[in-house]
Protein backbone atom coordinates (compact mmCIF):
# COMPACT_ATOMS: atom_id res chain seq x y z
CA UNK A 1 0.00 0.00 0.00
CA UNK A 2 2.83 2.40 0.86
CA UNK A 3 4.53 1.74 -2.51
CA UNK A 4 1.32 2.44 -4.44
CA UNK A 5 0.77 5.73 -2.58
CA UNK A 6 4.33 6.87 -3.29
CA UNK A 7 3.95 6.04 -6.98
CA UNK A 8 0.76 8.09 -7.16
CA UNK A 9 2.46 10.98 -5.35
CA UNK A 10 5.41 11.02 -7.76
CA UNK A 11 3.07 11.14 -10.76
CA UNK A 12 0.66 13.75 -9.40
CA UNK A 13 3.08 16.15 -7.63
CA UNK A 14 5.90 18.18 -8.99
CA UNK A 15 9.43 17.51 -7.68
CA UNK A 16 9.52 20.72 -5.59
CA UNK A 17 6.17 19.82 -4.01
CA UNK A 18 7.53 16.40 -3.13
CA UNK A 19 10.59 18.07 -1.59
CA UNK A 20 8.41 20.37 0.54
CA UNK A 21 6.30 17.41 1.63
CA UNK A 22 9.33 15.46 2.85
CA UNK A 23 10.77 18.49 4.60
CA UNK A 24 7.52 18.85 6.52
CA UNK A 25 7.72 15.18 7.44
CA UNK A 26 11.22 15.65 8.87
CA UNK A 27 13.29 14.60 5.87
CA UNK A 28 16.77 16.06 5.36
CA UNK A 29 17.37 15.39 1.69
CA UNK A 30 18.15 17.84 -1.16
CA UNK A 31 15.39 18.92 -3.46
CA UNK A 32 15.26 17.21 -6.82
CA UNK A 33 15.77 19.20 -9.96
CA UNK A 34 12.51 20.06 -11.62
CA UNK A 35 13.69 18.69 -14.99
CA UNK A 36 14.75 15.31 -13.54
CA UNK A 37 12.09 12.74 -12.73
CA UNK A 38 12.12 11.38 -9.18
CA UNK A 39 12.48 7.71 -8.51
CA UNK A 40 11.30 5.70 -5.55
CA UNK A 41 14.88 4.91 -4.59
CA UNK A 42 15.54 8.59 -3.82
CA UNK A 43 13.11 8.66 -0.87
CA UNK A 44 13.07 6.92 2.52
CA UNK A 45 10.10 4.83 3.43
CA UNK A 46 8.18 5.76 6.66
CA UNK A 47 9.66 2.86 8.62
CA UNK A 48 13.16 4.10 7.73
CA UNK A 49 12.30 7.66 8.87
CA UNK A 50 11.05 6.40 12.25
CA UNK A 51 14.28 4.50 12.82
CA UNK A 52 16.23 7.76 12.69
CA UNK A 53 14.29 9.24 15.64
CA UNK A 54 15.52 8.78 19.28
CA UNK A 55 14.35 5.44 20.65
CA UNK A 56 13.13 4.69 24.19
CA UNK A 57 16.09 4.30 26.49
CA UNK A 58 18.38 6.49 24.41
CA UNK A 59 19.95 9.67 25.77
CA UNK A 60 17.63 12.64 25.55
CA UNK A 61 18.80 15.51 23.29
CA UNK A 62 20.43 18.45 25.02
CA UNK A 63 18.24 20.97 23.18
CA UNK A 64 14.43 21.23 22.90
CA UNK A 65 12.95 18.83 20.38
CA UNK A 66 10.55 21.30 18.81
CA UNK A 67 11.39 24.62 20.44
CA UNK A 68 8.61 24.31 23.05
CA UNK A 69 9.21 21.04 24.91
CA UNK A 70 12.01 21.52 27.44
CA UNK A 71 14.27 18.86 28.82
CA UNK A 72 12.77 17.41 32.07
CA UNK A 73 15.39 14.92 33.16
CA UNK A 74 17.58 15.67 36.18
CA UNK A 75 21.11 17.03 35.95
CA UNK A 76 24.30 15.97 37.70
CA UNK A 77 24.25 18.80 40.25
CA UNK A 78 20.68 18.18 41.44
CA UNK A 79 20.38 16.72 44.95
CA UNK A 80 23.94 17.55 45.96
CA UNK A 81 24.67 19.45 49.13
CA UNK A 82 27.34 22.09 49.73
CA UNK A 83 26.87 21.77 53.50
CA UNK A 84 28.17 18.22 53.95
CA UNK A 85 27.02 16.00 56.80
CA UNK A 86 25.61 17.28 60.05
CA UNK A 87 22.26 17.91 61.68
CA UNK A 88 20.60 18.08 58.26
CA UNK A 89 21.40 19.27 54.76
CA UNK A 90 19.29 21.24 52.35
CA UNK A 91 19.48 20.08 48.75
CA UNK A 92 20.54 22.32 45.88
CA UNK A 93 23.39 24.33 44.46
CA UNK A 94 23.54 27.45 46.64
CA UNK A 95 23.96 29.84 43.69
CA UNK A 96 22.58 33.35 44.23
CA UNK A 97 19.88 34.48 44.12
CA UNK A 98 18.46 30.99 44.70
CA UNK A 99 20.22 29.53 47.74
CA UNK A 100 18.51 26.18 47.25
CA UNK A 101 16.84 24.49 44.32
CA UNK A 102 13.49 22.69 44.31
CA UNK A 103 13.56 18.92 44.65
CA UNK A 104 13.85 17.21 41.25
CA UNK A 105 14.65 20.48 39.44
CA UNK A 106 17.89 21.85 38.09
CA UNK A 107 19.59 25.02 39.35
CA UNK A 108 17.53 28.17 39.18
CA UNK A 109 14.29 26.43 38.13
CA UNK A 110 10.92 26.68 39.83
CA UNK A 111 8.94 23.50 39.35
CA UNK A 112 6.63 21.22 41.23
CA UNK A 113 4.78 18.07 40.29
CA UNK A 114 1.22 18.59 41.43
CA UNK A 115 2.25 20.82 44.32
CA UNK A 116 3.88 24.12 45.19
CA UNK A 117 7.64 24.43 44.92
CA UNK A 118 9.27 22.21 47.55
CA UNK A 119 12.84 22.53 48.80
CA UNK A 120 13.81 19.16 50.23
CA UNK A 121 15.85 18.32 53.27
CA UNK A 122 18.55 15.65 53.34
CA UNK A 123 19.50 14.25 56.71
CA UNK A 124 21.96 12.32 58.84
CA UNK A 125 21.19 10.77 62.20
CA UNK A 126 17.97 10.21 64.14
CA UNK A 127 17.37 13.80 65.28
CA UNK A 128 18.08 15.20 61.83
CA UNK A 129 15.69 12.76 60.16
CA UNK A 130 12.98 13.71 62.62
CA UNK A 131 13.49 17.47 62.09
CA UNK A 132 13.69 17.11 58.31
CA UNK A 133 10.61 14.91 58.35
CA UNK A 134 8.66 17.60 60.22
CA UNK A 135 9.98 20.28 57.84
CA UNK A 136 9.01 18.31 54.73
CA UNK A 137 5.63 17.54 56.28
CA UNK A 138 4.97 21.27 56.60
CA UNK A 139 6.63 22.45 53.38
CA UNK A 140 6.12 19.45 51.07
CA UNK A 141 2.78 17.80 51.91
CA UNK A 142 1.89 14.74 49.88
CA UNK A 143 -0.54 15.88 47.13
CA UNK A 144 -2.11 12.41 47.16
CA UNK A 145 -2.99 12.53 50.90
CA UNK A 146 -6.72 12.74 51.53
CA UNK A 147 -7.51 14.36 54.92
CA UNK A 148 -9.91 12.38 57.07
CA UNK A 149 -10.48 10.51 60.32
CA UNK A 150 -8.80 7.10 60.66
CA UNK A 151 -9.09 4.55 63.51
CA UNK A 152 -5.40 4.64 64.48
CA UNK A 153 -5.70 8.39 65.16
CA UNK A 154 -8.36 7.95 67.84
CA UNK A 155 -7.51 5.00 70.09
CA UNK A 156 -6.93 6.94 73.35
CA UNK A 157 -9.42 6.72 76.23
CA UNK A 158 -8.19 9.73 78.21
CA UNK A 159 -6.63 11.61 75.26
CA UNK A 160 -8.61 13.54 72.63
CA UNK A 161 -8.18 13.01 68.88
CA UNK A 162 -6.92 16.01 66.88
CA UNK A 163 -9.58 15.56 64.17
CA UNK A 164 -13.31 15.89 64.93
CA UNK A 165 -15.67 13.19 63.70
CA UNK A 166 -19.43 12.82 64.04
CA UNK A 167 -20.00 10.17 66.68
CA UNK A 168 -21.89 9.12 69.77
CA UNK A 169 -20.13 7.51 72.72
CA UNK A 170 -21.35 5.68 75.81
CA UNK A 171 -18.65 5.55 78.49
CA UNK A 172 -18.40 3.96 81.92
CA UNK A 173 -15.71 5.39 84.23
CA UNK A 174 -14.71 4.23 87.71
CA UNK A 175 -12.31 6.35 89.81
CA UNK A 176 -11.31 4.35 92.88
CA UNK A 177 -9.76 5.73 96.10
CA UNK A 178 -9.43 9.40 95.22
CA UNK A 179 -7.27 11.15 97.82
CA UNK A 180 -6.77 14.87 98.43
CA UNK A 181 -9.81 15.12 96.19
CA UNK A 182 -10.56 18.76 97.04
CA UNK A 183 -7.31 19.88 95.36
CA UNK A 184 -7.95 22.92 93.16
CA UNK A 185 -11.70 22.12 93.24
CA UNK A 186 -11.14 20.11 90.05
CA UNK A 187 -13.40 17.23 91.06
CA UNK A 188 -15.05 18.13 94.38
CA UNK A 189 -15.63 21.51 96.02
CA UNK A 190 -13.85 22.40 99.24
CA UNK A 191 -15.34 23.63 102.50
CA UNK A 192 -17.99 25.11 102.86
CA UNK A 193 -19.49 24.34 99.39
CA UNK A 194 -18.50 20.69 99.45
CA UNK A 195 -20.26 17.61 100.82
CA UNK A 196 -22.16 17.88 104.12
CA UNK A 197 -20.81 15.69 106.91
CA UNK A 198 -21.96 14.93 110.48
CA UNK A 199 -21.21 17.69 113.02
CA UNK A 200 -18.82 15.49 114.99
CA UNK A 201 -16.81 14.98 111.81
CA UNK A 202 -16.77 18.60 110.66
CA UNK A 203 -13.36 19.17 109.15
CA UNK A 204 -12.62 15.49 108.72
CA UNK A 205 -14.34 15.27 105.34
CA UNK A 206 -11.71 17.58 103.89
CA UNK A 207 -9.14 14.88 104.46
CA UNK A 208 -11.13 11.65 104.23
CA UNK A 209 -8.77 8.85 103.25
CA UNK A 210 -10.62 8.29 99.99
CA UNK A 211 -13.76 8.65 97.92
CA UNK A 212 -14.80 6.66 94.85
CA UNK A 213 -16.88 8.01 91.97
CA UNK A 214 -18.52 5.95 89.23
CA UNK A 215 -19.87 7.66 86.11
CA UNK A 216 -21.89 6.75 83.02
CA UNK A 217 -21.82 9.41 80.32
CA UNK A 218 -23.39 10.00 76.92
CA UNK A 219 -21.10 12.01 74.66
CA UNK A 220 -22.08 13.51 71.30
CA UNK A 221 -19.73 15.01 68.71
CA UNK A 222 -21.14 16.59 65.55
CA UNK A 223 -18.49 17.44 62.95
CA UNK A 224 -18.61 19.32 59.65
CA UNK A 225 -15.24 19.15 57.92
CA UNK A 226 -12.53 20.38 60.29
CA UNK A 227 -14.90 21.74 62.97
CA UNK A 228 -16.85 19.82 65.59
CA UNK A 229 -19.29 20.62 68.40
CA UNK A 230 -19.03 18.58 71.63
CA UNK A 231 -21.63 17.78 74.28
CA UNK A 232 -21.31 15.46 77.28
CA UNK A 233 -23.52 14.84 80.28
CA UNK A 234 -22.58 12.28 83.00
CA UNK A 235 -24.64 10.48 85.60
CA UNK A 236 -22.48 9.94 88.70
CA UNK A 237 -22.49 7.91 91.90
CA UNK A 238 -20.19 8.97 94.76
CA UNK A 239 -19.15 6.85 97.72
CA UNK A 240 -17.31 8.53 100.64
CA UNK A 241 -15.34 6.17 102.84
CA UNK A 242 -16.44 7.85 106.09
CA UNK A 243 -19.93 8.72 104.90
CA UNK A 244 -21.91 11.95 104.66
CA UNK A 245 -24.63 13.45 106.82
CA UNK A 246 -27.29 11.98 104.51
CA UNK A 247 -25.56 8.67 103.80
CA UNK A 248 -22.41 7.30 102.32
CA UNK A 249 -22.64 9.39 99.13
CA UNK A 250 -25.06 10.43 96.44
CA UNK A 251 -26.10 9.97 92.84
CA UNK A 252 -27.38 12.19 90.08
CA UNK A 253 -26.27 14.31 87.14
CA UNK A 254 -22.66 15.49 87.17
CA UNK A 255 -21.17 18.61 85.58
CA UNK A 256 -22.28 19.04 81.97
CA UNK A 257 -19.71 19.82 79.24
CA UNK A 258 -20.09 21.73 75.96
CA UNK A 259 -17.19 22.45 73.65
CA UNK A 260 -15.65 23.04 70.24
CA UNK A 261 -12.90 21.19 68.39
CA UNK A 262 -11.14 22.12 65.15
CA UNK A 263 -8.24 20.87 63.02
CA UNK A 264 -5.93 23.70 61.95
CA UNK A 265 -3.26 21.61 60.18
CA UNK A 266 -3.68 18.21 58.59
CA UNK A 267 -1.11 16.10 56.75
CA UNK A 268 -0.22 12.41 56.66
CA UNK A 269 2.58 12.86 59.20
CA UNK A 270 1.22 15.54 61.53
CA UNK A 271 -2.17 16.79 62.69
CA UNK A 272 -2.67 19.84 64.89
CA UNK A 273 -6.02 20.80 66.37
CA UNK A 274 -7.52 23.11 68.96
CA UNK A 275 -10.10 22.33 71.63
CA UNK A 276 -12.22 24.40 74.01
CA UNK A 277 -14.38 22.73 76.67
CA UNK A 278 -16.68 24.50 79.12
CA UNK A 279 -17.89 22.64 82.23
CA UNK A 280 -21.15 23.86 83.77
CA UNK A 281 -21.93 23.31 87.50
CA UNK A 282 -25.00 21.12 87.04
CA UNK A 283 -23.85 18.47 89.56
CA UNK A 284 -24.93 18.43 93.22
CA UNK A 285 -21.75 19.63 94.98
CA UNK A 286 -22.98 18.69 98.48
CA UNK A 287 -22.86 15.03 97.43
CA UNK A 288 -19.53 15.23 95.62
CA UNK A 289 -21.16 15.10 92.16
CA UNK A 290 -19.85 18.52 91.09
CA UNK A 291 -17.29 21.15 92.04
CA UNK A 292 -19.59 24.16 92.38
CA UNK A 293 -17.94 26.32 89.72
CA UNK A 294 -17.74 26.98 85.98
CA UNK A 295 -14.45 25.97 84.36
CA UNK A 296 -12.82 25.76 80.94
CA UNK A 297 -10.18 23.49 79.43
CA UNK A 298 -8.39 25.06 76.44
CA UNK A 299 -5.43 23.80 74.45
CA UNK A 300 -3.79 22.03 71.53
CA UNK A 301 -4.42 18.54 70.20
CA UNK A 302 -1.64 16.82 68.26
CA UNK A 303 -1.43 13.62 66.24
CA UNK A 304 1.89 12.24 64.96
CA UNK A 305 2.30 9.28 62.61
CA UNK A 306 5.33 7.27 63.76
CA UNK A 307 4.90 4.28 61.44
CA UNK A 308 2.16 2.65 59.40
CA UNK A 309 0.91 0.80 62.48
CA UNK A 310 2.00 3.22 65.24
CA UNK A 311 0.54 6.62 66.09
CA UNK A 312 0.91 9.15 68.91
CA UNK A 313 -1.93 11.26 70.30
CA UNK A 314 -1.01 14.23 72.51
CA UNK A 315 -3.02 16.91 74.37
CA UNK A 316 -1.57 20.07 75.91
CA UNK A 317 -4.33 21.95 77.71
CA UNK A 318 -4.90 24.47 80.49
CA UNK A 319 -7.73 24.07 83.00
CA UNK A 320 -9.12 27.40 84.28
CA UNK A 321 -11.73 27.67 87.08
CA UNK A 322 -14.12 30.63 87.45
CA UNK A 323 -15.41 31.16 90.98
CA UNK A 324 -15.31 28.42 93.60
CA UNK A 325 -14.01 28.44 97.16
CA UNK A 326 -11.12 30.92 97.64
CA UNK A 327 -7.88 29.16 98.42
CA UNK A 328 -9.00 25.93 96.74
CA UNK A 329 -9.88 26.73 93.12
CA UNK A 330 -6.79 27.20 90.94
CA UNK A 331 -5.47 26.66 87.40
CA UNK A 332 -3.43 23.68 86.27
CA UNK A 333 -1.69 22.41 83.12
CA UNK A 334 -2.80 19.02 81.79
CA UNK A 335 -0.70 16.81 79.52
CA UNK A 336 -2.09 13.59 78.05
CA UNK A 337 -0.30 11.14 75.73
CA UNK A 338 -1.49 7.96 74.03
CA UNK A 339 0.85 5.70 72.03
CA UNK A 340 -1.31 3.55 69.74
CA UNK A 341 -0.18 0.39 67.93
CA UNK A 342 -2.12 -1.99 65.70
CA UNK A 343 -1.37 -5.54 66.79
CA UNK A 344 -3.73 -7.57 64.59
CA UNK A 345 -6.55 -7.34 62.09
CA UNK A 346 -9.16 -9.80 60.93
CA UNK A 347 -9.24 -7.71 57.76
CA UNK A 348 -8.36 -4.04 57.05
CA UNK A 349 -11.80 -2.99 58.33
CA UNK A 350 -11.53 -4.90 61.64
CA UNK A 351 -8.25 -3.87 63.32
CA UNK A 352 -7.27 -4.35 66.98
CA UNK A 353 -5.17 -1.73 68.78
CA UNK A 354 -3.25 -1.64 72.04
CA UNK A 355 -2.19 1.64 73.62
CA UNK A 356 -0.22 2.97 76.56
CA UNK A 357 -1.64 6.19 77.97
CA UNK A 358 -0.22 8.83 80.31
CA UNK A 359 -1.99 11.68 82.13
CA UNK A 360 -0.15 14.44 83.99
CA UNK A 361 -1.72 17.24 86.06
CA UNK A 362 0.61 20.11 87.03
CA UNK A 363 -0.85 22.51 89.60
CA UNK A 364 -0.12 26.21 89.09
CA UNK A 365 -2.37 27.72 91.76
CA UNK A 366 -5.11 26.72 94.21
CA UNK A 367 -4.94 24.55 97.32
CA UNK A 368 -6.10 21.41 99.10
CA UNK A 369 -6.40 19.89 102.57
CA UNK A 370 -3.78 17.12 102.79
CA UNK A 371 -4.60 13.88 104.56
CA UNK A 372 -1.52 14.09 106.79
CA UNK A 373 -2.92 17.21 108.53
CA UNK A 374 -5.43 15.04 110.37
CA UNK A 375 -2.63 13.58 112.48
CA UNK A 376 -1.64 16.91 114.07
CA UNK A 377 -4.83 18.91 113.71
CA UNK A 378 -8.02 16.88 113.18
CA UNK A 379 -10.12 20.06 112.74
CA UNK A 380 -7.85 21.66 110.13
CA UNK A 381 -9.86 23.52 107.52
CA UNK A 382 -7.32 25.84 105.90
CA UNK A 383 -6.00 24.48 102.59
CA UNK A 384 -2.36 23.92 101.74
CA UNK A 385 -1.21 25.52 98.47
CA UNK A 386 -0.99 23.26 95.42
CA UNK A 387 1.84 24.76 93.29
CA UNK A 388 4.83 22.44 93.14
CA UNK A 389 2.67 19.32 93.23
CA UNK A 390 1.56 17.13 90.34
CA UNK A 391 -0.42 13.96 89.70
CA UNK A 392 0.83 11.34 87.24
CA UNK A 393 -1.12 8.37 85.91
CA UNK A 394 -0.18 5.61 83.45
CA UNK A 395 -1.89 2.51 82.08
CA UNK A 396 -2.74 0.26 79.12
CA UNK A 397 -5.80 -0.03 76.90
CA UNK A 398 -7.23 -2.09 74.04
CA UNK A 399 -9.72 -1.13 71.35
CA UNK A 400 -11.29 -3.15 68.52
CA UNK A 401 -12.98 -1.59 65.48
CA UNK A 402 -15.82 -3.26 63.59
CA UNK A 403 -15.47 -1.20 60.41
CA UNK A 404 -14.96 2.53 60.85
CA UNK A 405 -18.50 2.91 62.19
CA UNK A 406 -18.33 1.01 65.51
CA UNK A 407 -15.66 0.33 68.12
CA UNK A 408 -15.41 -0.76 71.72
CA UNK A 409 -12.55 -0.91 74.20
CA UNK A 410 -11.32 -0.96 77.78
CA UNK A 411 -8.49 0.93 79.52
CA UNK A 412 -7.00 1.42 82.99
CA UNK A 413 -4.71 4.01 84.58
CA UNK A 414 -2.85 3.81 87.87
CA UNK A 415 -1.39 6.59 89.99
CA UNK A 416 2.41 6.88 89.82
CA UNK A 417 2.70 9.11 92.92
CA UNK A 418 -0.22 8.29 95.24
CA UNK A 419 1.57 9.88 98.20
CA UNK A 420 0.67 13.31 96.75
CA UNK A 421 -2.93 12.29 96.11
CA UNK A 422 -4.72 11.29 92.94
CA UNK A 423 -7.95 11.45 90.97
CA UNK A 424 -8.09 7.75 91.74
CA UNK A 425 -5.19 5.40 92.36
CA UNK A 426 -7.10 3.14 89.97
CA UNK A 427 -9.14 4.43 87.05
CA UNK A 428 -11.05 2.21 84.62
CA UNK A 429 -12.90 3.08 81.41
CA UNK A 430 -15.17 1.11 79.09
CA UNK A 431 -16.17 2.72 75.77
CA UNK A 432 -18.69 2.01 73.04
CA UNK A 433 -18.71 4.41 70.07
CA UNK A 434 -20.80 4.73 66.93
CA UNK A 435 -19.87 7.12 64.09
CA UNK A 436 -22.26 8.42 61.47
Amino acid sequence: MTTVLLKLATRMLKPCQLCALFLLLGGSYPCLAQDEPAGLGDFLLPNQIVQDLPRIGSVAPSSPLDGNILQTSGCASCGTSPMGSGLGRMTGGGIAPNMYDPVGCCAGSECGQGRSTCYGCEHDGVLARMLCGIYECLACPDPCYEPGWRPIMDVGFFTECARPVSQQRIRMTSSQHMTNYTRNSYKIAGYPLGPIVPTNRQGYYLVDPSVSINEASIYTEAAAGNIGVLFDIPIALSNFEHGLANGGGGSGIGNMMVGLKSTIFDSELLQVGWMTKTFLPTGNMTMGLGNGLTSMEIGALVGLKIAESTYLQANFTEWLPFGGVPGYAGAMFINRLSLNHKIWQANPKVPVFLNVEYSGYFFQAGGYAPYENIIDNPSAALPTTSPGYSYHQLGPGARIYMTEKIDTGFAAQFSLNPSQGSWGDQQYRLDFRFRY
